[in-house]
Formats: C-alpha cells, structure tokens, sequence
C-alpha cells in the first residue's frame, strides 16, 4: 500500500529545492561578477537604454545583454533590489529543469528523466547560480531548452518546434556568446555523425533556422554597431577602435582559444577535471562512471544499442572545447551540466552493487558535518527553528537510506535530502552571516539608503565596488576635490588610504560607522576560524561631514 511519501517523494523533493532557490531571492549578491551585472542591470533600469550597454556610465564591452534586459525589466515592475535581480534568471531555471526533464523523456524512461531533472536542480552548480548570479544560468537553460526541441523537430517535422529551437539558440547566444550555438551544434552533430543521418546533416532547413537566429540577434547585433563600430574614436576595455560585432561573435569566445584574447588566467588545461568535483555534487560520481561505462559501450561497438549522443557530444565535445580556452572560471562548465545530469540518472538507475551504498553514506555523513560546523563553529546561530529543521533533514536522510526499496532510490534520495538540507543552511545563514558582516560596500550603501543620503550626499574615497551602487540603489560618485566642498551631514565611504587622508589632514569629518570588510568569495581557513578571523578581517570606514 502507497503511503503519502510513497505518492509524492519526487514532489516533495522539488518542493525542497525550490524552497532553498526562494531563499536564494533573498541573499545580498556577491562581489564582484554578480554584484557588477546586478549593477549594470539597475543603470540600464534606470536610464533606459537597451540597445546600448554602460556600466559606470561608461560604454560595456563584455557579456551579451540577456542577462541585464532581464533583471533591468524586473527592476523597472518591482524596484532595485534582489529579488528583481534574481527573479527573472530563477524561473528560467526551471525552465532549464523543465526541458532536462523532457529531454530525458524523449529516450529514456520516465524515471530516467525525473532523476536527472531532480539531479540537475539539486547539483551544487544550480544552488550556486541561483543565488551568486552569473549569466551561464541562462546559457544553461537556452541550450537545453534548444537541443529538446530541435529533438522533437527531428522526431515529428513540426515546425513549431523547429522555430522555438531556433529561437533557444538565439537567446542562448544573447545569454553568453557563441559558445550557446557552438554546444548545440555539438550535442546535434554528433548524434547526427554517429547514427549516420547524412540527410539530417545536410539539411536545408537549418539553413532557415539561421536565418532566423540571425533576425532575433538582429536588435543586440546593431545595438553593438551603433555603439562601437560606428565610432573608431572610442577605447573599451584597452582596445582602440573595437568593433562590437566582432568582438561579441568571435574575439570574446574564439579569441580566448586563438590567442587574440587577452584574457588569461593561467588556468591550465585540466581546470574544469577538478571544478567539476565539486560544482557536480552530490551527483558527480555517478556522472563519471556512467560517462565510463557509455564511452566502454562506444569502443566495444556497441553504438547501434545507443538510444542517443546529444548527451555524449554536448558534454565531451564542449568540455574539451572550454578545456582548450586561456581564460576559465568553475561556472563556464555549467552549460553541460544537463547532460551530465541525464548521464548521472541512467547510470545511477543501473546499479546492482551495494559498493556504492558505503561511498554515497560517507559523502552524506561528510556534508551533514560541514553543515554543523557552519551552524555551530563558523557563524555561531541561535536559529533554533533551522536547527531543529536540519536535524529533521538530516534524520530523513538516514531514513530513506535506510528503508528505501532499491540501491539507486536509497541513494538518490538521501543525497537530494542532504544537499537540499546543506544548501539551506548556507543560504539561510551561512550567506547572510558572511555578506551581511563583511562585504562592506554593499553594507555601506544600504546603510546610506536607510538613512536618506540621497544624490550629492554619498561619495566614495580610494575605493569603490559594485555592490556599493547596488545597495544605494544608484551610482555612488567619487567625492569632489578630495573632501573639500561637501555640506554638513554628507557621507563619505573609504578605506584605510582615507581614513589616514583625513586624520593627517585634520579635515572636519568624523566616523559615523566601522564596518568589517572581507573579500567573501574567497575564503580562507584564517576566516572561517573564529580565532583568527580578525587577523584578515580589514575595516572600511564612512567618514561624515561636521
């Protein structure tokens, strides 16, 4: 007889996720990548322009402009702040979820699609860009939504299909640059290429569906051109006379792999091999022996016996393609994660040996540990609700591990119950703890806003973050003729540098706050240990006017 669990286990499973990504509408955003779209959002909020891109009031020549149309239209309906930011980028995530569910579904088995849908939403990758937002979480979900579409074209020739394919590819290149087009291609093509579907390939609707790419790139495409091709006189980002267009379609991308890009930073070859040990948990371990035990098929010849190869080309092909890029960061890998997932699930769902009962329990026991250390050690919590709900999580973990009715549900859902518990607790309270005590710009703005400092009573000193302008809600100007000219009462942020620059100069301001300042998205273990936390903790100052 089905109990309630029973009816409704993979529910409630996503009922746990979501509630950790409605939490995550609520955390501060981070410096510097999140905290600096997040601002480049509310300048374009707040001076309308679409087509032309600024940040600072400067002309931005970096990430296409999904990303920023997205969140500025959020924030124009609900007003600056993170839950507009945020907004927009989470629903499309499910989106992204979604179409890994009916993806799945088109060659695997019902069960197949739910574990990789749930896998993918439960991975540390999806808790991680739903909160430290970053434009690959809409290069994820364009690209999936793209390849499950463009699938079902080849399966049933509707054209609806084909066009919202197409339009998948487009937004996913508005989203992050080619690399959208380039994964989906790669996905397509190489099941085209090893099921031998010569007419696929060589297809001349594709030809109709770049025609349309290209309509629905139109508006970015001359938004570029009029910003920067119409006009040699201009430098961005240390390049003179830039052309947008090529650098968005090629140098920004391609130019990384070339050598044309300058972007370097020495992260070698086998980069994303490590990132990925984490970023894929609690799942990457089944993804590795399912990605073995498929490429072990693949070399025996049994490539008749393969439902499909967009999962293999669409992970291996675009791993490799990024491994080869000069300039990387852990998140730049995501966009394969769906396929990693599906990978994960029909491998996990295959399992005969009790082995990997042992392994998942120690990897559970591990992060329910890190769990208590953040709750008990590193920012010590009076929430005792929280306690009390992870200590439920936890012991329903070990439950369904104990009592589920297979090797592979008793994995799976333990490990979705601790990662959905380990998840809340960092957005819940080790995030609040850490950017609500030490990412001082952001901390400083808001406190400017609540206390009324409007335009031409907030100024910053020798240093400046995005953050800052995000939580003031508007771009916080460097202080006029270093502190002289301002009026009784108006505020001045800095740091160290101008703290000294004052008190040697004997100005007439005086501390109105001190404020703990950490980099927070990188931490050390000199931070984490209370004992010695003061010793990397600087102080940011807001000096105000006598």
């Amino acid at each position: 007889m089905d109990t309630f669990l029973d009816r409704y286990k993979y529910a409630l499973v996503l009922a746990g996720i979501l509630i950790v990504y409605i939490c995550n509408l609520f955390v501060d955003v981070m410096d510097v990548d999140a905290s600096q779209y997040a601002s480049i959002s509310m300048e374009m909020s707040q001076n309308k322009s679409f087509l032309h891109v600024y940040h600072l009031e400067h002309d931005y020549l970096d990430k296409p402009p999904l990303l920023f149309w997205l969140s500025a239209s959020s924030m124009s309906l609900f007003g600056i702040g993170n839950v507009a930011y945020k907004l927009p980028s989470i629903l499309l995530a499910l989106l992204g979820i979604f179409s890994t569910y009916k993806f799945a579904q088109l060659y695997y088995s019902k069960k197949v699609a739910t574990y990789a849908a749930l896998m993918l939403a439960s991975s540390q990758a999806l808790f991680l860009i739903t909160n430290d937002l970053r434009t690959d979480t809409n290069l994820l979900v364009f690209v999936i939504f793209s390849v499950w579409q463009l699938a079902l074209f080849v399966r049933n020739k509707n054209w609806l299909n084909f066009f919202l394919g197409f339009t998948g590819v487009a937004l996913a290149m508005m989203a992050k640059g080619p690399i959208g087009i380039v994964t989906i291609a790669f996905a397509l093509g190489t099941d085209f290429l090893l099921k031998k579907e010569w007419k696929l390939i060589f297809n001349w609707r594709w030809l109709i569906g770049l025609v349309w790419v290209a309509i629905l790139l139109a508006p970015m495409t001359w938004g570029l051109y009029t910003q920067f091709d119409l006009h040699p006189e201009k430098t961005a980002y240390g390049i003179e006379s830039p052309s947008g267009v090529r650098f968005f379609y090629w140098t920004q991308s391609f130019g990384r792999i070339t050598g044309e890009s300058d972007w370097d930073n020495g992260a070698g070859f086998f980069f994303f091999f490590h990132s990925i040990l984490w970023d894929l948990q609690p799942w990457v371990l089944y993804f590795i022996l399912g990605l073995i035990a498929v490429v072990r098929i693949y070399i025996k010849g049994g490539l008749s016996a393969q439902k499909e190869f967009m999962t293999l080309g669409g992970f291996v092909l675009t791993f490799l393609a990024l491994s080869m890029s000069k300039y990387k960061l852990p998140h730049y890998i995501f966009v394969t994660f769906p396929f990693a997932a599906i990978i994960a699930a029909n491998y996990l769902l295959s399992l005969k040996k009790r082995t990997m009962l042992y392994v998942q329990a120690f990897f559970n026991v591990l992060f329910w540990i890190v769990c208590a250390i953040g709750m008990i050690y590193v920012f010590p919590s009076g929430n005792y609700f929280l306690a009390i709900l992870l200590v439920l999580l936890c012991a329903g973990s070990w439950w369904v591990f104990i009592k589920g009715n297979s090797i592979s549900s008793r994995i799976f859902f333990s490990a979705a119950i601790t990662a959905i518990g380990f998840n809340l607790m960092m957005s819940t309270h080790f995030y609040p703890n850490l950017i609500d005590g030490y990412q001082a710009p952001g901390i400083a703005g808001r406190l400017a806003k609540e206390n009324g400092k409007g335009e031409g009573q907030f100024y910053y000193f020798s240093s400046h973050s995005h953050s800052l302008d995000f939580y003031y809600n508007n771009l916080v100007p460097k202080v006029p003729h270093n502190f002289k000219n301002l009026d009784q009462g108006d505020w001045v942020y800095t740091d160290q540098v101008g703290k000294e620059f004052v008190e040697t100069r004997d100005l007439d301001f005086h501390i109105a706050h001190k404020i703990p300042s950490y980099r927070v998205t990188i931490l050390t273990m000199d931070f984490i240990r209370p004992e010695t936390r003061g010793n990397v903790v600087d102080t940011m100052y807001i000096f105000e006017k006598d």
